[in-house]
């Protein structure tokens, strides 16, 4: 048996996004991903969905899509969620998911990988700092919520 990489296929969302919403009980979260099989269907051109796999089963996805960064002048992959099933970490499923993934973006011309972890999520922090990943203290995370979003596009909140 071993350790496969591949694009999501087709009827296969379902399960990705039950593995995404498992997340936070892995993490003792109290929040849950909202994420659907709907989404990654309706999402289908906006990003990508990469998973590992083991003879057939399932055991790990990456959401990520491509973005740009001016500050490098270089094309890069932003990446929105890694999850590894409980009983297949130990196994570098992780690691050979995000290489998996970074080589398919390699060869759309990104050249970077930027992403986010939970401040309480340690072990996640502590598997991306062995795989070459560097905390940018410099940097600030910002976003503006549904609620928000639908009021500043109508011009108020401001």
């Amino acid at each position: 048996m071993s350790i496969g990489v591949r694009p999501m296929r087709d009827g296969q969302e379902e399960a990705v996004a039950a593995m995404i919403r498992q997340l936070p009980k892995d993490l003792g979260l109290s929040t849950v991903p909202k994420i659907t099989g709907q989404n990654l269907r309706d999402w289908k051109g906006l990003g990508h969905v990469t998973v590992a796999e083991d003879s057939g089963l399932l055991l790990g996805a990456c959401l990520w899509a491509l973005t740009v960064s001016s500050w490098r002048g270089a094309k890069g992959i932003y990446v929105s969620d890694v999850y590894v099933m409980s009983h297949a970490r130990g196994r570098k499923v992780g690691e050979k998911l995000l290489r998996g993934v970074a080589k398919e973006a390699e060869k759309l011309g990104a050249r970077f990988i930027k992403l986010e972890v939970d401040v309480s999520n340690v072990g996640a922090q502590r598997f991306y700092a062995r795989n070459g990943f560097k905390h940018k203290a410099e940097e600030q995370y910002f976003v503006m919520e549904q609620d928000q979003f639908s009021e500043f596009v109508k011009g108020g909140a401001q």
